[in-house]
Order: C-alpha cells, then sequence, then structure tokens
C-alpha cells in the first residue's frame, strides 16, 4: 500500500534567467507547477521540523524532508520515495534538479541511492554511473561517495548544506513522456545507526550556463575571452588530438539559440558582435563533450 505526500516542487518553464525555489512549505508554490511524492506505508520518511542533534533545523524553516524527524534510522531499513516530472520539451537546455541536503550515515552499512526511470519505473538506473547523466556534483565524491551491496550510494557524515546539482542535457527528453526520480534510503542490520538524510529546497529548472566542475573537462576545451566586445575563441586541449569541435550555438539570457555553427576544427573563432550588449551563452558539443560556457559582450 502507498501513501501520496504533496510536495508542490516548482517546475517552472521560464526564462533561465528566473529562480525558483520550494521549502516543503508551501513557499513559492501553485497547483499548476505541483507534483506528488510517493512513499511506502511504513518508510522513514517524513516532511516535518527537524528535531536531532545534527539535524537540527531546515535549510529554510520550519520544515525539511528527511527519514524520521525525532529519530535515528533503523537498522535493515529500505525507504524510498519517488516524483514524476512530465512536459520535459527543454530541447537543447540542461534540466537541472537540485536540492539541498545534509548526511549522517555509517558508510559501509547505511546510504542514500538515487535513481531514474524514463519507462514509468519499469527499469531504474543509478545515477552515480549512468553515462545518460550529464552532471550530478556537490557532494565531496572521495568522503561522501560509497558502496553497500555493490550499489553506489551517499553515505558518511556531512553536516553542512550542500548545494546538490543533479543535471541531463534537455535533448535526452525529447522522446520521453513520463520521467520518475526515486530516492532510496538502505541500511543493514549494523546497529550503530546515524540521524540520516536531510532534503531542503528542492527546485527543478532549465539552465543554459551550467558551469564545468569537472576538472578533466575544463581542461577539454578553452573559451576566450570570456568578456569581449565580439570575438571568442573555442579551442580542444592540444593534448587530446582526437577531440573536434562538431557544434557550437549561441544562446541569450532567455534561453533563445540566436546562432548555430557546424565545424568540423580543432580551433573556431566565432564574431557576437552584431548583438546587443549582455551575457551570452555559447553551448560547445565536440565528439567527446558537451559544455555551456557563459560570455559577456560588452561595447
Amino acid at each position: 500500500m502507498r501513501r501520496l505526500l504533496l510536495l508542490l516542487l516548482l517546475f517552472p518553464f521560464a526564462a533561465a534567467s528566473q529562480v525558483f525555489t520550494q521549502y516543503f512549505d508551501g513557499a513559492d508554490t501553485n497547483i499548476y507547477s505541483s507534483v506528488k511524492i510517493h512513499k511506502d506505508t511504513g518508510s522513514l520518511w517524513q516532511i516535518g521540523k527537524p528535531q536531532k542533534i545534527i539535524f537540527d533545523s531546515a535549510a529554510t524553516k520550519p520544515n525539511a524532508l528527511l527519514t524520521d524527524t525525532i529519530n535515528n534510522y533503523l537498522p535493515n531499513d529500505t525507504s524510498s520515495f519517488y516524483f514524476r516530472l512530465s512536459r520535459l520539451n527543454y530541447n537543447l537546455a540542461i534540466v537541472a534538479i537540485r536540492w539541498k541536503q545534509k548526511i549522517d550515515m555509517y558508510k559501509k552499512h547505511a546510504g542514500g541511492i538515487i535513481e531514474f526511470s524514463a519507462d514509468t519505473g519499469k527499469t531504474w538506473k543509478n545515477v552515480f554511473n549512468s553515462s545518460e547523466v550529464y552532471k550530478f556534483y556537490g557532494y565531496d565524491t572521495l568522503a561522501n561517495r560509497d558502496t553497500l551491496n555493490g550499489v553506489y550510494t551517499i553515505s558518511g557524515t556531512d553536516t553542512v548544506w550542500r548545494d546538490i546539482w543533479l543535471c541531463f542535457e534537455g535533448i535526452y527528453f525529447r522522446n520521453v513522456d513520463s520521467f520518475m526520480l526515486r530516492y532510496t534510503f538502505v541500511s543493514d542490520t549494523s546497529t550503530n545507526t546515524g540521524e540520516g538524510w536531510m532534503i531542503d529546497n528542492m527546485m527543478v529548472h532549465p539552465t543554459y550556463y551550467h558551469t564545468v566542475k569537472n576538472t578533466a573537462e575544463a581542461k577539454a576545451l578553452s573559451v576566450y575571452p570570456t568578456a569581449t566586445n565580439g570575438p571568442v575563441t573555442i579551442e580542444v586541449d592540444k593534448a587530446d588530438a582526437g577531440q573536434i569541435i562538431e557544434k557550437v550555438m549561441l544562446v541569450n539570457n532567455d534561453g533563445k539559440i540566436l546562432k548555430q555553427y557546424t565545424t568540423s576544427a580543432s580551433r573556431f573563432v566565432i564574431d557576437i558582435g552584431n548583438n546587443p550588449a549582455g551575457i551570452y551563452y555559447l553551448k560547445v558539443i565536440t565528439n567527446k563533450v558537451s559544455l555551456s560556457y557563459h560570455v559577456t559582450l560588452s561595447r
């Protein structure tokens, strides 16, 4: 038997410059942009005021979503919630699913699994090792990434609110009618338990200016200057002889694609000087990576 917890999670279809946030308290929400959290009866997950030692307050008071508002997690437990996202028509944008979290779990004995499904829950894929995930970051990959029974999890203790980003290419959703995300807390038989997993400020939005956080990817391309009066150079890493620039898209601050360039080169120069002064985004696609950069055009 399943219960439904109403979670008003904003899923805006507006320009990328706008920010919408959900606080689990009904703030900044409306009936037209809501989804419902589904969880099993008996699941540890609760929405309420945190009343623990580490989990002592929400990121935005008073409420958060956490594995029990008062007690430590139980041994030998599996507790999940999931929600659906629909009408995913973002084309070339990046879809960012974001939340803040704190964790307190014994590594090798408890962890948090995050999965997605593009076939209404028939199959689930772990976001930690899926090639379909554009980026997943915000947590310490050395201290807070773990495996439990061979499955990748978030685990360990982190008492600081972290802004987590789980990103997918917008074009991934082109043939997806219903997209689901599932968050599962799992513990084994160990009686050494912690406060679990606390989540707050969930939001889902398109972005055209995804920052490059991965060092290896940052070195894969050079885009310069990022403040220009017209010319911008895109260049692949000279040490990577096999990488070729295939497409470059110029996007304005409202998410409109102004121009597309198709090429087959390791170095490519464009001139954006015929546009009004302001902030623009360059989406660069090579045969190996797809990255976005912001560029400021001045006069």
